[in-house]
């Protein structure tokens, strides 16, 4: 009787175990997910800020950043790309291919780069990544609209 008791405590723990692993993979991981995170650019390190490889689209017009399309800041509008960079929050996106995408190429003083990927999901999201962490991308959508030049 008394291995009896011991296997049914185990397939109870068991089970309990298994009832938290599928909640938190479903429900407390978006849940518990930190959105006050911020982007860090640092404004006084950045030389130049232009575009890589590429397509968006905007009011039904494809942009092809590949060959027709490109994107350079002076330094007013390093200033206010870096404004709205470091005031977007987290955004918890789950692991999707994106629809749409636009690589950002940030060069500093120091000769290191960083890469900003501005992405557009199947269901509308606009979102960009830094160091593999998402934020919201709104906004800078708006703004490199604005700043687009044709080659």
């Amino acid at each position: 009787m008394d291995k009896r008791k011991r296997l049914i405590l185990i397939i109870v723990i068991a089970n309990l175990g298994f009832i938290w692993a599928v909640f938190n993979l479903f429900y407390y991981k978006k849940d518990s997910f930190d959105t006050s995170e911020r982007a860090n650019l640092n404004v006084n390190m950045i030389n130049n800020i232009h575009n890589g490889d590429g397509s968006w689209i905007w009011n039904k017009n494809e942009y092809d950043f590949y060959k027709k399309y490109s994107i350079s800041l002076d330094k007013n509008g390093i200033n206010d790309f870096c404004k709205i960079v470091n005031s977007a929050n987290a955004k918890y996106i789950e692991n999707i291919r994106p629809k749409k995408w636009l690589d950002i190429y940030v060069e500093e003083a120091n000769g290191n780069s960083i890469t900003i990927t501005l992405k557009q999901s199947y269901e509308n999201e606009v979102y960009f990544e830094i160091d593999h962490k998402a934020f919201e991308g709104k906004d800078l959508e708006k703004y490199i609209q604005k700043h687009i030049s044709k080659n």
